[in-house]
């Protein structure tokens, strides 16, 4: 059976790892529309800041401090599967069971790894 060539509106957002899955679209867009930090619509404050050249990128070192707290404060029960390749600190794990061992390995990459070091890892990534 041959099946209709599909055309998409809009961008098309996915990750490398869901490059070979079908894909079928409901909605043109982001049906939200109201993140602050979104660069999906050309209207967005981030967009702007870009395109304005007033956009820099945080640190890597607060980036892992802004996970670090994500998961200290999260008191729900869920699984954490950061092992993608843009996470300069692999974490994987369940909260709340691993929760303390989690941050010991955050605590730990934040004291150890030079800004410069994970710096130059994330800019090796050639699709981010």
């Amino acid at each position: 059976m041959i099946y209709p060539q599909l055309h998409f509106t809009g961008q098309v957002w996915r990750p490398p790892y869901e490059a070979g899955s079908q894909l079928l679209q409901i909605t043109s867009g982001c049906t939200w529309h109201k993140c602050k930090f979104c660069s999906l619509f050309l209207e967005s404050q981030l967009y702007q800041e870009v395109l304005d050249g007033t956009y820099t990128e945080e640190p890597e070192i607060e980036r892992l401090m802004e996970m670090r707290t994500l998961i200290d404060l999260l008191k729900i029960k869920v699984n954490l599967l950061g092992h993608h390749v843009s996470n300069t600190v692999p974490i994987t794990g369940a909260l709340p069971d691993d929760k303390a061992a989690i941050l010991r390995e955050f605590d730990k990459a934040i004291v150890e790894f030079p800004e410069e070091e994970l710096k130059s890892y994330r800019s090796r990534i050639w699709h981010l």
